[in-house]
């Protein structure tokens, strides 16, 4: 379907006379498939923006932030022109893709994280855009930074859950959770997540060992550069769901200048060998972090093993396809009475110990319920 776009006029009525008797001016001819309905893309602006102004006169002021989609909507209803609501989670309703009309030719768009304003001039697009800004900024984000939850029940969604700020580890406290070469892993680490666009990294190590606290500790991090999404050894399944695609790509659509985080903890079943039970998973796991697939999606996938790397299909393990494979381990005696210390602790004697097992209660609780055959 085409829609006409007259070229905007406005003058005294001699003028308007001039402009009939002056030779014809081209229309602007627009197909659906030039123009979105809702967000600007690439493309350009979107329909509203192209009726408002035609080919006459049009400047745009863009700014990059967080907004308060949910007050602006209500402060502002008579002049939202359009608006894209979704349902998040259970209990939850999410405003995106709102474009007001504050005059005929004055219009500003707002997401989440992108703000444009439309105008006649430079200048007054972006006193729309600052003064939006001033007033709808949201507050920044927790210290410890935050994660999705991927749920899939109907459809796949998604539950933003934030974190702690003691979840972010100083210097300090970080050597005295891990051996003394994991500071420096760590530092690459970064590094490699921060400039590739897609691959995998596995963390290997027994249960207990620190591999949670640590991938609490780097969303913290790269809260500014990355969002990540966490998804449960129970929720694995969606890796093969024909619409997990089309969740990422919405995602992508809504934060195109973010890096994507994919965390799957305790994931040895999707990574071994491939066999029977597991070979579909294994599967799209190497789609998304290689490949055509991953240079549309550019996802970095970041799992948890208990078992050994050894244990993993080969193909996973491939040079360019790895950002990272790390071991973590038990500290020995003297480093984990360091960390006991400081947390004002004692430790029973052993040779090494999980920081599960320092950060553990020291003493059991006793029943409180009565018991039932003998005992002394």
């Amino acid at each position: 379907m085409l829609f006409l776009v007259r070229p905007a006029f406005a003058g005294n009525r001699a003028s308007m006379n001039e402009m009939q008797n002056s030779p014809p001016q081209a229309l602007v001819v627009c197909g659906n498939t030039e123009a979105d309905a809702f967000s600007p893309n690439y493309r350009g602006p979107h329909i509203p923006v192209l009726a408002a102004f035609g080919h006459g006169p049009m400047h745009r002021f863009h700014i990059r932030g967080r907004w308060d989609l949910e007050r602006a909507a209500a402060e502002k209803a008579g002049e939202l022109l359009r608006s894209h609501r979704a349902w998040e989670s259970n209990d939850k309703l999410l405003w995106d893709d709102l474009t007001f009309q504050l005059a005929p030719r004055t219009l500003l768009y707002a997401s989440v994280d992108r703000l444009d304003a439309y105008a006649d001039s430079a200048a007054e697009a972006e006193a729309i855009a600052r003064e939006f800004a001033k007033s709808y900024t949201r507050p920044p984000e927790p210290e410890g930074g935050s994660y999705s939850l991927i749920r899939v029940d109907k459809d796949i969604g998604r539950v933003t859950v934030p974190l702690t700020p003691e979840s972010l580890l100083s210097d300090e406290v970080f050597a005295l959770h891990y051996t003394e070469e994991t500071m420096t892993w760590h530092a690459e680490f970064v590094r490699r997540l921060t400039t590739r666009k897609n691959g995998l990294a596995i963390l290997e190590g027994q249960p207990g060992t620190g591999k949670t606290s640590y991938l609490r500790h780097l969303m913290g991090v790269l809260r500014e550069s990355h969002r990540f999404y966490f998804i449960p050894a129970s929720t694995l399944r969606v890796l093969t769901d024909p619409n997990f695609i089309g969740f990422w790509a919405e995602q992508r659509r809504r934060h195109q200048e973010k890096q994507f985080a994919v965390i799957l903890e305790d994931s040895d079943a999707a990574l071994m060998a491939r066999g029977a039970d597991n070979r579909e998973q294994v599967s799209s796991i190497l789609n998304l972090t290689d490949g055509m697939l991953a240079d549309f999606l550019r996802l970095q996938i970041i799992c948890t093993i208990n078992g050994r790397a050894t244990d993993i299909d080969q193909a996973l393990l491939r040079p360019g396809r790895l950002i990272s494979q790390r071991i973590f381990k038990r500290l020995d005696h003297e480093h984990a009475h360091r960390l006991a210390t400081h947390l004002g602790r004692t430790l029973p004697r052993a040779p090494d110990y999980s920081l599960a097992e320092i950060f553990a209660d020291p003493e059991p609780r006793e029943a409180t319920t009565n018991r039932i055959g003998f005992h002394s």
